[in-house]
């Protein structure tokens, strides 16, 4: 919630948030999210609201977090909730989010407080879970709506669905032909990550600069290409409602590792980027019930993602 403090002689608003309670699951996204803040702010690395006072210690009374308070009410597009807004990204917005995504990524582990990393979230992060991770989805059970309340494996609904006949092979085989590009040794370093990458996660300025929000979920990986996959993969899948801001983000992506001679990786993560994430949120579909899977916003983002996907079989 946003209220008013006294600091000084002025009357200023701060955001205040509060624990729901105090279990650990809770406290330690909460920890985490006011210490990675704090190391931003205190190094400069990116745009982010600074932490007024807090406490994350229930030893020490009501666990909370004052932060300064960003401009709603006062922007074009600010804060952008489930699907609002989304149609009001763009070029501009989307070279943003990539700039400051990367200077997020660019955070060295070496470099955190051992305190801050021992509460950082721990992801596998290595190729080999990473194809692991998307056989799994593949695998999956799930009962599709042309399915006839049927469960059977998601590769073979997505198989009669996007047209596309062994598409489990066809899978194995992009993994395997990419991966001495993703597993290349100059990637595997420990790399952070945001986790939770969404337009909702994002505050967009009128002037088009971006801010990163809740950094509950930050955490480490094991393979700084990798990383990006997640942290890019999940903001342009969730950004399903508009095409020319995910087209945007493509571009900025490749354009960014362009810049350091490393096009051909830009390239190979937008690709990867497409079919983790949208193999992963589409599965999700399946499983609702019949009358959800036949609401329109849920039809509109079905189609918008496995159009995607069937682009990637294609190249």
């Amino acid at each position: 919630m946003v209220a008013k403090r006294k600091e000084g002689n002025k009357t200023v608003e701060r955001f205040i948030k509060i624990p729901e309670n105090d279990t650990k699951k809770l406290l330690t996204p909460f920890q985490r999210q006011i210490e990675v803040v704090n190391y931003i702010k205190e190094k400069g690395i990116m745009n982010t609201r600074g932490i007024v006072v807090f406490n994350y210690n229930p030893n020490k009374g009501i666990p909370f977090v004052v932060m300064e308070t960003l401009p709603a009410g006062h922007s074009k597009i600010g804060f952008i909730e489930g699907n609002k807004s989304v149609e009001l990204l763009g070029a501009k917005e989307a070279e943003r989010t990539i700039d400051q995504l990367k200077k997020f990524h660019s955070i060295s582990i070496k470099s955190l407080q051992s305190n801050l990393k021992k509460i950082l979230k721990t992801y596998l992060g290595d190729y080999k879970s990473f194809k692991q991770e998307v056989f799994r989805y593949l695998n999956k059970k799930v009962k599709a709506l042309d399915g006839k309340g049927k469960s059977e494996s998601f590769y073979t609904v997505l198989e009669h669905r996007l047209v596309i006949n062994d598409l489990k092979n066809k899978t194995k085989e992009l993994l395997e032909q990419l991966e001495p590009i993703i597993d290349a040794k100059e990637n595997r370093e420990s790399s952070i990550v945001h986790g939770d990458m969404a337009p909702n996660n994002l505050y967009v300025f009128d002037s088009g600069d971006v801010e990163l929000l809740d950094l509950e979920w930050v955490g480490t990986f094991k393979n700084k290409a990798i990383a990006m996959i997640l942290d890019f993969g999940n903001l342009r899948a969730r950004s399903w409602g508009n095409k020319k801001f995910r087209e945007a983000l493509d571009s900025a992506l490749i354009k960014a590792y362009c810049l350091k001679g490393k096009e051909n990786l830009g390239k190979v993560i937008v690709k990867l980027s497409i079919l983790r994430s949208l193999i992963h949120l589409s599965g999700f579909f399946e499983n609702y019930d019949q009358a959800k899977q036949k609401d329109k916003i849920q039809t509109r983002r079905r189609n918008s993602t496995e159009q995607d996907l069937v682009q990637i079989f294609k190249k």
